[in-house]
């Protein structure tokens, strides 16, 4: 079931719980926290989010970079649901994060105006304490109009409605 425009951190926790968005790539991604446009994942790193060097894949970092910031801007005063990356950029530092390694994932909402979002993204070895990457991710925020016909069933709704009640008085 797709997001509502606007949803409270509870709603989104509920949401991540029976999404099956990614679903396969980010069951074993423990979602912790999304309030005021900040979020917070955590996962142990194992065999399916590795390279062929028995890294972390950079390609599963991002995505779940990806994933964690635009929840967190969903979460944001000026947030919602509907929104895209504009530029999103990671840079990796020489670590190594091998299997059995627990990894943190933070996104912090910087700025936000009506029509563009700028977060910062940090992915951290907890285990070593060592920062694997940090990046920014700038998003475009969708502001959905509502369509004529649907203003138009609206009103008819509403004048259907006020003809019932004057009839009951």
């Amino acid at each position: 079931m797709p997001l509502k425009p606007r949803v409270t951190p509870k709603e989104l926790m509920e949401h991540l719980k029976h999404s099956k968005i990614f679903d396969r790539v980010t069951k074993k991604v423990n979602f912790l926290s999304f309030e005021n446009g900040n979020g917070l994942a955590e996962f142990s790193v194992e065999e399916e989010h590795t390279n062929s060097m028995g890294q972390l894949h950079t390609g599963f970092a991002s995505m779940l970079a990806d994933i964690v910031s635009s929840y967190s801007f969903s979460t944001h005063e000026q947030g919602n649901n509907y929104h895209v990356s504009i530029d999103m950029k990671l840079l990796f530092y020489k670590t190594q994060t091998k299997i059995g390694d627990e990894v943190q994932v933070r996104a912090k909402t910087l700025r936000a105006d009506k029509s563009v979002a700028f977060l910062e993204i940090a992915l951290k070895n907890k285990t070593t304490d060592s920062l694997i990457a940090t990046g920014n991710h700038d998003m475009f925020i969708l502001r959905p109009r509502t369509s004529t016909a649907h203003y138009s069933a609206r009103l008819e709704e509403h004048a259907n409605q006020a003809n019932v009640a004057g009839d009951g008085s």
